[in-house]
């Protein structure tokens, strides 16, 4: 589970981005299948995902990534 990231202190800076990596695909796909299919809402919640995840990224990138509860 990926958000299991910002729960885990003891995970690594490699194990946090590929996970982060893995959420922007999916969140990437899930927006383009939601437009193919007409459902313009979720595909702009979905592009919202991924702009989070991006950001989530370039944050462990800089070195200011913490987890949200652990």
């Amino acid at each position: 589970m990926a958000a299991s990231r910002h729960f885990l202190r003891t995970q690594s800076a490699e194990q946090t981005r590929t996970e982060i990596k893995a959420d922007i695909k999916n969140s990437r796909a899930a927006e383009k299948e939601a437009k193919a299919n007409g459902q313009y809402r979720i595909a702009e919640t979905m592009r919202q995902a991924t702009d989070e995840h991006i950001d989530e990224l370039n944050a462990l990138n800089n070195g200011t990534w913490k987890p949200n509860h652990a």
